[in-house]
């Protein structure tokens, strides 16, 4: 019962997240904008512990694979799109990737360097 209560925190943050979305016109998904709800009434409510929602996410987080099949699908579907500019797929993926990874290290980087200081 406590999952369920938990998993509902979650869907909950996020059905709210998708609505202030809508009516604001944002140009993030609903789902962070739930996920940023969510993290802002942990901090106010700074009796609720952090985790009181972990065992519910863990649900969400072992079944994780299965939020992917529509990914998997659409390739399979779009396959001879993929073939056609697969180079330039490839490129664009591998870069994006890597400024990813760098722009992440840098990120932390500078965060543990002011905490040291």
């Amino acid at each position: 019962m406590k999952k369920i209560i938990q998993l509902a925190l979650i869907f909950l943050f996020y059905f709210i997240g998708v609505q202030v979305k809508e009516w604001f016109s944002l140009p993030i998904p609903g789902s962070i904008v739930g996920l940023l709800l969510l993290l802002v009434f942990i901090i106010v409510f700074k009796n609720i512990p952090v985790n009181a929602h972990a065992d519910g996410a863990s649900v969400l987080i072992r079944n994780f694979t299965l939020f992917f099949i529509p990914t998997t699908v659409a390739i399979i579907l779009y396959l001879d799109l993929f073939k056609t500019w697969n180079a330039i797929s490839f490129v664009t993926v591998l870069a994006s990737t890597l400024l990813t990874i760098a722009l992440t290290a840098w990120v932390i980087e500078r965060s543990i360097g002011k905490g040291e200081a």
